[in-house]
C-alpha cells in the first residue's frame, strides 16, 4: 500500500497519521520523536499478534546496531503519551523476554476524511536517563550475605553501584505474584471533587520570600480541606509525584506539570499560582484548571500591602476558590476561623514552621527544632510547631522525655482553642506519645488506626514499620512497608525502611535492591549514601562502605550522621587516627552541646580501645562538659583506673528502669546487655556477665556503631580460659564475617594458648591480611608482627 493510501488510526483519541508522519490529539499536533512514532505505528499495524523485540530493531532501526534500553526508553514515552501503565496496561502489553502486543482499541479512518493541521512535527533531543518497564522480568541476582544469626556464608559484594537496575529490578519481584502498581490516588467519593494544588512561583525571585513556593500551596491545602466536600492532594504527597516526575526542584511549574500530576493523582482540578514582590506589596495570583483538559475554570488575585498580612488575606483568596469549586464552607466549618485561627496569625511563625518540616525531612533535626522554637516564641498557640517539636524529639530522636510536654501541650491547646488539630493530627500525635512513653503496643495500635482511616499516610506506614522491626517483629514489618509501597511505589522513604528490614531477615539481596532504590529515586541525598554504606558495613564489606559515606560527604561536606558512620567504619578497619579526624571533624560543625558530646564520647571510645587512659581521660572530661548524662565512658575509665565507689555510683545512674525502657524502645538491647555484660565481668560475676552476652548476641547490632559487639561473648570466654568455647564463637563470627575487627587476632591468641602453632599462625597471617590498613603502631598489629616473626 502506498504511503497516501495508509489509513489515520484513531485510539485514545490519538491519531496516528502515516502519511504525515505525526500524531494528533484534537488537531493538535502532539511532540514525539520519529523513532517513537515508528514504534507505535508498527505496533498498532501489526496489532493482531505479538511483535518481537527483534522484528521492532529490524524494522525501526533497519538493522544499526542499538541496545535493547533504546527500545524499552521508546515504549515509556509511549506509555507516557497514550496514558498507559505497564502494569495494568490499556494499549502496549509487555511479553517479557519476549516482545509487546498492542492491545487498545483502534478505528480506522481513511486520509482523505481527516482535516489536517499545519503544524510540524517537533524532534525531542535524545537522553541517556534509564527507565524501566515493570513487565520486564530479569534473572535473578546472586545472594548476598547474611548477618551471623542466619548462617548463611557469605559473599563479597560486587563494586558499589554495579547492577544498579538489576537491584532495582529484583526489587519488583520480591513475592512470587508482584503487587500491581499503584500511584498517589486520591479517593473519588460521591460528592466530594478532587483538587491538586501546585508549588507556587516566585516570579520576582526574591529569596526572602521564595518559601511562600511551597507555604502558600500548603495555606491554600489546610484551608481547603476544611470543606466536606474537597478531597486534597497533601503537600507530602504533591512532593512526593513531583519527585516521581523529575520536577521536584523546579523553581516553576507550569500547566503541563499540572496535568501530569492530575493524572497521577487523579485530581478533577488544578490550582496553579505565582506571587510577586512589589515593594512592600505581595501580589497572588491563582488559576483554577480542570485537571484532564487544563481548561481555565477561574482566575483570582489579592494584593497584600505587607507580607505579614498575607495569612489573614488568604482566607478570602481559599473561599472564592471553594465557591468556584462549588465547595463553599458549610456554616459551623466558616464559623470556626480562617488559617490564621487554624494554624497561626504570624506569617513569620508560619514561615519557620515551613521551614522547619524541610529540615526534618533532610534528618536536620536540631535545625528543625531551633525553627520550630522560633516559630513558638512568635506565636504561643502554634499547636502543630508543639506537636512537631514532639514527634522529632520522641520519633527521630528517640528522647520520649523531650516529646512529652510538647505533645501534651498542642492537645491542650487544641482544648484550648477547638479546631487547631485535625483528626489525623490528634491521630499521629497519639502514636507520636505512645513512642514518647515507649509503648509500642500503643503506639502500633495508632498508627494501624490512622491507617484504616487515612490509607494514603505513607509515613504511618514508614513509622509503624519501624516500631514493629524494633520489637523483632521483622516479618509484619515488612508486609506494612510493602503495602506502603502498594499506595506509593516511589517513596524512598519506605525504601530506607524497607532495606532495614530486609536486612534484618537475612534476605540481603532485597536489601541492597531497596538501598539502591532509595539512592534512585534521591541521588543527592546523602542520608540515602549514608544508609547504603551502613548496610555494607553491617557484612563488613568495608570499602564498598568507605565510598558510600564519602559520596555522601560529597553531596553535604557537613553531613554529620555520614561523619560519625565514617569513623566508625575507620574504628572498625583499625585506622584509628583517621577515625579520630573524623570525631573531631564531627566536633567542628557540631551546633548544639549533645553533638559535640557525641563527638568526645566516640574519641573516649577509641583511647579506651588503645587502652590509653590518658587521653581517654581527657576525652571524657570534654564529653562530660558537654553532656552531663554521658556516663558510660566514665563508668568503663572508672573500672579501668579500680576504682569501686566511682564505678558503683556510675553504675546505679546508668543501669536505670527508664534507661533499658529507651534502650528497648530504640532497638538497643544488645547495647545495653553488652554494657550490663562488661560491668559484671569486670566485677567478678562471670556468670551474670556469661548471661547478658549470650542475650547481646542475639539482639540485633548497631550496624553503624564503631562496635556491634559480636564478638563481646567471645571475648569473655578468651578472658575467662574457656579456650574452647571462645574458638568455637570467634569460627562462628568469622564465617558470617571474615573481615570482623580483631576476631581473628583473638583466635591467634586463643590457638596459641591451647599449643596449636599452626592454627594460630594462620588466624594471625589472616588477622593482619585483613588489617592491613591498619595503624602500624596498633598493640595487635605489633604483637602478631612479632609472635610471627619469633615463630619461624
Amino acid at each position: 500500500m502506498k504511503l497516501s493510501e495508509k489509513p489515520v488510526y484513531l485510539l485514545a483519541g490519538l491519531e496516528v497519521d502515516p502519511a504525515r508522519n505525526c500524531l494528533r490529539r484534537a488537531g493538535a499536533e502532539q511532540v514525539l520523536r520519529q523513532k517513537s512514532f515508528r514504534v507505535l505505528l508498527y505496533l498498532v499495524e501489526h496489532r493482531e499478534r505479538l511483535v518481537t523485540k527483534e522484528e521492532l530493531l529490524q524494522n525501526v532501526w533497519e538493522g544499526t546496531a542499538v541496545t535493547d534500553d533504546a527500545l524499552v526508553q521508546i515504549i515509556v514515552e509511549l506509555r507516557k503519551v497514550l496514558g498507559d501503565d505497564s502494569r495494568q496496561p490499556r494499549f502496549i502489553r509487555t511479553i517479557p523476554k519476549a516482545g509487546y502486543h498492542f492491545i487498545g482499541p483502534v478505528e480506522e479512518l481513511s486520509a482523505s476524511s481527516i482535516q489536517l493541521g499545519q503544524s510540524t512535527v517537533i524532534e525531542i533531543e535524545e537522553t541517556a536517563s534509564v527507565q524501566v518497564e515493570f513487565e520486564e522480568t530479569l534473572a535473578p541476582t546472586p545472594a548476598l550475605p547474611s548477618p551471623r544469626w542466619f548462617n548463611r556464608k557469605p559473599v563479597l559484594l560486587a563494586s558499589l553501584g554495579s547492577g544498579l537496575v538489576i537491584a532495582v529490578l529484583t526489587l519488583l519481584s520480591f513475592s512470587q505474584r508482584p503487587a500491581a502498581r499503584t500511584e498517589i490516588a486520591l479517593p473519588h467519593m460521591p460528592g466530594k471533587r478532587t483538587v491538586a494544588v501546585l508549588y507556587f512561583e516566585n516570579q520576582s525571585g526574591d529569596r526572602e520570600l521564595d518559601w511562600l513556593r511551597e507555604g502558600l500551596t500548603d495555606m491554600l491545602i489546610t484551608n481547603l480541606s476544611r470543606s466536606r466536600t474537597l478531597t486534597l492532594l497533601s503537600r507530602q504527597q504533591l512532593a512526593a509525584l513531583l519527585g516521581h516526575i523529575g520536577q521536584q526542584n523546579a523553581v516553576k511549574l507550569n500547566l503541563e506539570d499540572g496535568l501530569e500530576i492530575g493524572r497521577r493523582a487523579q485530581a478533577e482540578m488544578l490550582i496553579l499560582g505565582r506571587f510577586a514582590r512589589l515593594g512592600e506589596q505581595v501580589r497572588i495570583d491563582v488559576s483554577l484548571h480542570e485537571a484532564r483538559t487544563g481548561q481555565l475554570q477561574a482566575a483570582e488575585a489579592l494584593v497584600a500591602e505587607r507580607p505579614e498580612l498575607i495569612l489573614g488575606q488568604l482566607d478570602l483568596l481559599a473561599l472564592k476558590l471553594a465557591q468556584h469549586l462549588g465547595a463553599t464552607p458549610a456554616q459551623e466549618e466558616a464559623s470556626g476561623g480562617g488559617l490564621a485561627t487554624v494554624m497561626t496569625s504570624n506569617l513569620d511563625a508560619y514561615r519557620y514552621y515551613s521551614l522547619a518540616l524541610e529540615q526534618a525531612q533532610m534528618y536536620q533535626f536540631n535545625e528543625a527544632i531551633a525553627l520550630l522554637e522560633k516559630a513558638l516564641a512568635l506565636d504561643p498557640q502554634f499547636a502543630l510547631a508543639y506537636a512537631r517539636i514532639g514527634h522529632i524529639y520522641a520519633v527521630r530522636m528517640g528522647q520520649g522525655e523531650k516529646a512529652r510536654p510538647y505533645l501534651e501541650k498542642a492537645l491542650q491547646l487544641n482544648e484550648q482553642l477547638p479546631g487547631r488539630l485535625s483528626e489525623r493530627d490528634k491521630l499521629y500525635i497519639a502514636a507520636w506519645s505512645a513512642n514518647a512513653s515507649y509503648d509500642p503496643e500503643r503506639a502500633i495500635a495508632t498508627y494501624r488506626e490512622l491507617l484504616a482511616r487515612y490509607p494514603l499516610e505513607t509515613e504511618a506506614y514508614q513509622r509503624l514499620g519501624w516500631v514493629l522491626q524494633r520489637l523483632d517483629r521483622n516479618e509484619e514489618a515488612l508486609q506494612v512497608i510493602r503495602q506502603g509501597l502498594v499506595t506509593d511505589p516511589d517513596e524512598k522513604d519506605l525504601y530506607n525502611a524497607l532495606g532495614g528490614v530486609c536486612a534484618r531477615l537475612g534476605r540481603n539481596d532485597e536489601a541492597l535492591a531497596a538501598f539502591q532504590r532509595y539512592i534512585q529515586l534521591t541521588p543527592n541525598d546523602p542520608n540515602a549514601w549514608d544508609s547504603l554504606g551502613g548496610f555494607h558495613q553491617l557484612l563488613g564489606q568495608y570499602e564498598p562502605a568507605a565510598a558510600a559515606y564519602s559520596r555522601a560527604l560529597a553531596l553535604n561536606p557537613e553531613s554529620r550522621i555520614a561523619i560519625i558512620h565514617l569513623g566508625t567504619l575507620y574504628v572498625r578497619q583499625g585506622r584509628y587516627r583517621a577515625a579520630i579526624e573524623q570525631f573531631q571533624r564531627h566536633f567542628q560543625i557540631a551546633r548544639d552541646d549533645n553533638q559535640r558530646a557525641r563527638s568526645f564520647q566516640y574519641t573516649a571510645a577509641v583511647y579506651l580501645k588503645q587502652s590509653d587512659l590518658p587521653r581517654a581521660a581527657a576525652a571524657i572530661k570534654e564529653e562530660v562538659k558537654y553532656g552531663p548524662d554521658s556516663l558510660w565512658n566514665s563508668l568503663v575509665l572508672a573500672l579501668a583506673h579500680g576504682e569501686q565507689t566511682a564505678a558503683q555510683k556510675l553504675n546505679a545512674a546508668i543501669f536505670t528502669p527508664a534507661n533499658y525502657n529507651l534502650n528497648n524502645e530504640r532497638g538497643f538491647l544488645r547495647h545495653w546487655n553488652y554494657q550490663r555484660g562488661y560491668v559484671a565481668l569486670k566485677q567478678g560475676r562471670t556468670d551474670e556477665a556469661i548471661n547478658h552476652f549470650r542475650a547481646a548476641v542475639r539482639q540485633w547490632p548497631l550496624e553503624w556503631n564503631y562496635d556491634s559487639y559480636e564478638d563481646c561473648l567471645a571475648n569473655a570466654y578468651l578472658e575467662l580460659g574457656r579456650t574452647d568455647e571462645a574458638i568455637a564463637e570467634y569460627e562462628r563470627i568469622l564465617k558470617i564475617n571474615p573481615h570482623y575487627p580483631l576476631a581473628q587476632y583473638h583466635l591467634g591468641q586463643a590457638y596459641e594458648r591451647k599449643g596449636e602453632r599452626a592454627q594460630a599462625r594462620a588466624a594471625y597471617e589472616r588477622f593482619l591480611q585483613v588489617w592491613q590498613a591498619a595503624d602500624a603502631d596498633i598493640p595487635e598489629v605489633l604483637k602478631a608482627k612479632t609472635w610471627l616473626a619469633n615463630s619461624q
